[in-house]
Formats: C-alpha cells, sequence, structure tokens
C-alpha cells in the first residue's frame, strides 16, 4: 500500500512538472513577442514622427524651421523617393509621405527647414 501511494505521488509530481515546463516554456515565447511589438512600436513612432513634421512643413509653406528629436537607439532613419525609413537588422519600418527627398537623420536634434528652395534636414 505505501510503494503504491509513493508511485502515484511521483506520477502526480511529473504531471505537474510537465504542466509547468509547458507553462513557462510559453510565456518565454510570449515575452519574447511582447518584446518584439515594443520594438515595431518604437519604429512606428519614429516614422510617423519624420513624416508629420514633412507633411507640416508642406502644409504651413516657405519659411518654415522647427528642431525635433528622436528616440535614441541604434536605429537608422532615411527618407527617399517619397519614403522614410526607419530600419535596425532585418527590421524595416516605411511611412509614404507626399514629397520626394533624400536625406539622412540623426538620432536625437533634427532641424527641417523649408524654403524657396525645397525641403531640407540640418
Amino acid at each position: 500500500m505505501k510503494a503504491q501511494a509513493s508511485v502515484e505521488f511521483l506520477v502526480l509530481v511529473g504531471i505537474l512538472g510537465l504542466i509547468f515546463v509547458v507553462i513557462f516554456s510559453y510565456s518565454g515565447e510570449y515575452y519574447f513577442y511582447s518584446e518584439k511589438l515594443k520594438v515595431e512600436e518604437k519604429y512606428d513612432n519614429v516614422c510617423n514622427t519624420v513624416k508629420l513634421e514633412i507633411e507640416t512643413a508642406l502644409e504651413i509653406g516657405p519659411y518654415y524651421s522647427r528642431t525635433f528629436y528622436l528616440e535614441p537607439g541604434t536605429h537608422t532613419v532615411s527618407i527617399q523617393n517619397y519614403e522614410v525609413i526607419v530600419s535596425k537588422d532585418n527590421l524595416v519600418k516605411i511611412c509614404y509621405i507626399p514629397i520626394n527627398i533624400s536625406a539622412n537623420l540623426n538620432n536625437g536634434e533634427n532641424t527641417i527647414i523649408y524654403n524657396e528652395t525645397g525641403i531640407y534636414f540640418v
């Protein structure tokens, strides 16, 4: 009788251990996925910030100048062929803009200038 109770206890502990392993492995995958979503959201915000600055400059017209800030990080921000491209490694976010300009932006402080000759970033 004692041996049967010990075997049942060991089987129960084994089943519970297996359940915990499955639960923790899924939570690890969820953590990885949620971190990836946070990074994608950050890049979306950077892309939309640049797009908004360009659209604002076009709406206001010549003699527009404004300094804006991009989130720090190891990503690169470039503008070309009607697109704002935010990239790092193999993650790329693209926003479309209504004007064809070329520029590479810095993480941190950037200045947009719109004068008679066009839009420039400093």
